[in-house]
């Protein structure tokens, strides 16, 4: 277990696998009102396919939840969050910093990036396209995000309550760094067969960075 600072205001918890000394991939979880944790088997399975591949990673829990400090803000703070798990991992030595998150961890991701966060590529998995809806300010601060021009990956199941294909489609549309897969009868869940399969693209995604 490791300690990630948010400035001088209180720490996280997470858990590192190291394997390369410059590529780490840094795992966010879900939405912690809905069960989201760092050891939910998704987050934790992306973490193995990642380090398998060759990459050190970090996942962690977002502030307010079991091991870490501070308060749960309901996703208004979560991405400095993602931008202090990144700064650790680069203190750690990294010099290619991944990001990979599932539904609520992925728009937190979305957003570190879009405040500057550096990163060599974003792996979303269940892009929450409700959680975002039509709010200016957000849909500007994804599109912000998507304009920082590296590699993005959209994985979201046709039958996602959460995520409407059609506008994530909408938000790839011209911009050529990105690649939207569906995967044809999947909702917002995986397990079993379905969660191999999505650690499996991500890791081949991150893998190609």
């Amino acid at each position: 277990m490791v300690k990630i600072p948010v400035g001088d205001a209180f720490t996280l918890e997470g858990e590192s696998q190291p394997a390369s000394a410059s590529d780490w991939a840094v795992v966010c979880h879900p939405h912690p009102a809905f069960g989201g944790r760092m050891d939910i088997p998704l987050v934790v399975r992306l973490a193995e396919s990642l380090h398998q591949a060759g990459w050190s990673t970090l996942r962690f829990n977002f502030r307010g939840i079991d091991g870490s400090e501070g308060a749960p803000t309901g996703g208004r703070a979560e991405h400095e969050d993602v931008a202090a798990a990144a700064s650790w991992v680069r203190a750690q030595g990294a010099t290619r910093v991944a990001l990979v998150g599932y539904s609520f961890g992925a728009l937190m991701a979305a957003r570190a990036l879009a405040r500057g966060t550096p990163a060599v590529g974003l792996a979303a998995v269940g892009f929450p396209t409700t959680i975002l809806g039509e709010e200016p300010e957000r849909v500007a601060q994804l599109e912000q995000a998507l304009d920082r021009r590296i590699p993005w990956l959209f994985l979201n199941g046709d039958q996602d309550q959460f995520c409407e294909v059609e506008r994530v489609r909408a938000f790839v549309a011209g911009r050529a760094w990105t690649d939207l897969q569906v995967l044809a009868g999947r909702g917002h869940f995986f397990a079993g067969a379905d969660e191999e399969e999505v650690c499996r693209r991500v890791a081949r995604f991150v893998s190609a960075l």
